[in-house]
């Protein structure tokens, strides 16, 4: 690719140069993301185990497990957000 010429905007307004290699591999993820939940859809975590219902504390450091809960959001946000750069993209 040889060198462009700058568009007038550039040089008018002193636009920050666009780093053309980024944008590209930016723009190339993007759309393989779109094309991969296009033919396959999402694919949902599942957790191995079940969780007890009961709050359980783990010895002195007073952590609980919270695997499902985790799981569940990702699910729900990742969903949403796949959803939004397909119809974003306009297919």
């Amino acid at each position: 690719m040889g060198k462009r010429r700058k568009n007038n905007l550039q040089l008018t307004f002193n636009i920050l140069p666009i780093d053309e290699k980024a944008t590209r591999l930016a723009v190339e993820e993007y759309v393989e993301t779109v094309r991969q939940y296009r033919q396959i859809g999402f694919v949902r975590r599942e957790a191995t185990t079940t969780q007890a219902y009961s709050y359980r504390e783990h010895q002195s450091t007073n952590a609980i497990s919270k695997q499902t809960e985790e799981i569940a959001t990702y699910n729900v946000d990742k969903e949403a957000e796949l959803e939004a750069k397909y119809m974003r993209w306009g297919m």
